[in-house]
């Protein structure tokens, strides 16, 4: 970690802050599909433990707030498939799949592990699905936001998701529909905080 970070990071902690809040607290009606919570994700296997929340940097879970806000009178809910990651859960990743441009060197971190990126979807206010170009981490030509093929349905979703999200500030991934980060994402500190529920 940087020094100027890890000073941020050690004055932001003593003043009280949370390092990472609950992005439901702030949107009640957030659906979470946390993936890595489950076996249903590129790794087939489980890494997160019960009861993992999407946690995020309260500066990322406001903007989130404010995507939402702008796609709930559109007819829609966003659903979150990835937050926060710790960086314990980083190196039990590597340890799967040490293979660069699918899982981050935990020894760098990813901006997961930094509570500075969403990995999220839409779905209607009554929370069925609606189509996308891919399926989430699909590492295809499909899943780039510059895909023109697939359904006009889904080129609309996608189109609106990212409206939302860089209307509130997110920057996009070229390469993933549904990856979005903070600007300056990677000059914050990697983080190794819980992300369950304290007992």
């Amino acid at each position: 970690m940087l020094p100027a970070a890890k000073l941020a990071l050690t004055l932001w902690l003593s003043a009280g802050e949370p390092a990472v809040v609950d992005a439901t607290e702030l949107i009640p009606d957030l659906v979470l599909d946390l993936r890595y919570a489950t076996d249903d994700n590129f790794l087939k296997r489980q890494v997160y433990p019960e009861g993992a929340r999407c946690m995020l940097l309260k500066d990322s879970a406001q903007r989130l707030k404010k995507a939402a806000d702008a796609l709930r009178p559109k007819g829609y809910r966003l659903k979150v498939y990835d937050c926060y990651r710790p960086r314990a859960v980083q190196y039990e990743m590597w340890k799967i799949l040490p293979q660069p441009g699918y899982v981050a060197n935990p020894k760098f971190g990813s901006n997961h592990n930094r509570g500075a990126a969403v990995d999220l979807t839409l779905v209607t206010l009554d929370g069925a699905e609606v189509e996308m170009p891919t399926k989430f981490d699909d590492f295809t030509p499909a899943a780039h936001h510059g895909y023109k093929g697939g359904t006009e349905a889904s080129r609309k979703h996608r189109e609106l998701l990212r409206e939302a999200m860089e209307g509130a500030g997110f920057k996009r991934n070229k390469m993933e529909w549904w990856h979005y980060d903070l600007p300056g994402a990677k000059k914050l500190p990697v983080l190794d905080v819980p992300f369950t529920r304290p007992k």
